[in-house]
């Protein structure tokens, strides 16, 4: 049995929700956690499978075989990846931004937006708890949160100004974000093909149920209380799940990026299971498609 993580977070409920409830075939032991914890385990080889923060590939592609057909992307605003300021952009030159300790994509995009794309400099970075920081007065000058943090702290009264991260970066680009990806290590992929093979199409199975029946996971998420059942169905609308052409198109923009700032020395070939790769011309060399069905044959 495959050892499969799961982002802890409500935006990948539409993947992981039928397999854990016994729609669709599970044969996976899934562990839940935030994406850094994710990324660690990994590293490490305590999972052999999970959605990962898409830098995670970028600056280990030697680990890791990126999964086909899955990803969590959107093209526009997501409303859960949210840097919230005291103050307007041009005056956070020289001042502290608390950075989410639950993610290594989203600091890597606020980087490369201030950076690139707003031309800031000297804005000082560390990362902590929110809720703390908050709570115990020692609230920065902006922050920056995701996931179920984002959608509760969104409307903090005291942080009026607001950038979806996402939807800049569609803005600049005219290009979807991918915020995530799901990837195998490379040493389970060759041990084990036939079983990576049944677990991805168990992923894009439970996938399909899930984006099928989008009225079952917002009426049992909204029990959570983040967001009522039609919050959630917008939430939900605003991703794709897949890892299409144009997604692709958009995540090579952001590796190249993240070699303009230093983050990695150099554009990673993108290796896909059971496809050919992609090359860091930004071209993909193998057949064009993302659709399941397409990369269906292929595995």
């Amino acid at each position: 049995m495959l050892r499969l993580g799961k982002i802890d977070y409500l935006n990948v409920w539409p993947v992981y929700y039928a397999m854990e409830h016994g729609h669709t075939p599970n044969p996976c032991r899934i562990t839940a956690r935030c994406p850094s914890e994710l990324n660690a385990m990994m590293c490490r080889g305590d999972l052999d499978m999970s959605a990962v923060s898409s830098v995670m590939y970028a600056r280990y592609p030697k680990l890791f075989k990126i999964i086909p057909g899955l990803a969590i992307a959107c093209d526009g605003p997501v409303h859960s990846v949210l840097l919230l300021s005291k103050k307007p952009m041009e005056a956070l030159e020289g001042e502290d931004v608390l950075l989410t300790s639950h993610s290594d994509t989203s600091v890597v995009l606020l980087k490369v937006l201030v950076e690139k794309y707003w031309g800031l400099r000297g804005v000082r970075y560390h990362r902590g708890a929110l809720s703390e920081a908050l709570a115990n007065g020692s609230s920065p000058a902006a922050f920056l949160a995701i996931g179920d943090e984002a959608l509760v702290w969104a409307t903090h009264p005291e942080y009026p100004y607001r950038w979806d991260l996402a939807e800049v970066w569609n803005r600049w680009t005219g290009l979807p974000f991918v915020f995530a990806l799901w990837v195998v290590r490379r040493d389970v992929a060759a041990r084990e093909p036939q079983w990576v093979r049944e677990v991805v199409r168990c992923l894009w199975e439970s996938k399909a149920w899930g984006l099928r029946h989008l009225d079952v996971l917002c009426r049992e998420a909204g029990r959570l209380g983040i967001l009522d059942a039609e919050g959630l169905r917008r939430y939900y609308q605003t991703f794709t799940f897949d890892l299409h052409e144009k997604a692709l198109e958009g995540l090579s923009l952001f590796y190249r990026e993240m070699v303009g700032i230093g983050d990695i020395a150099a554009f990673p070939v993108l290796d896909v299971f059971g496809d050919s790769v992609h090359g860091g011309d930004g071209a993909w060399m193998g057949r064009p498609g993302g659709e399941n069905g397409r990369w269906a044959a292929r595995l």
